[in-house]
């Protein structure tokens, strides 16, 4: 499954700089190498995620730590599955 979330949060360098600080923990339940972090505005971001074990995924959204970045950022993602467009 492929995943894009669109997020608000107090303030997206910030969120970014959290972001960095987890990111090898994707790992666990994604392919790490393929993500994506866009910033959109000083309060709004978008993140593509591919290959993710949603199991995975919901164990690391399970953890404390996670939430508590969550709640230290007021971070608040919609979550969106997709699939890549073929071209040709």
């Amino acid at each position: 499954m492929n995943l894009m979330l669109t997020a608000h949060c107090d303030n997206t360098d910030a969120f970014y700089e959290s972001y960095l600080e987890v990111k090898p923990e994707f790992a666990e339940w994604c392919d790490s190498s393929r993500c994506v972090f866009a910033k959109v505005d000083g309060n709004n971001l978008i993140e593509l995620f591919f290959d993710v074990d949603p199991p995975k995924l919901k164990a690391w959204l399970g953890k404390q730590s996670t939430k508590e970045l969550f709640a230290k950022h007021n971070f608040v993602p919609t979550r969106y599955t997709f699939t890549p467009l073929q071209m040709g």
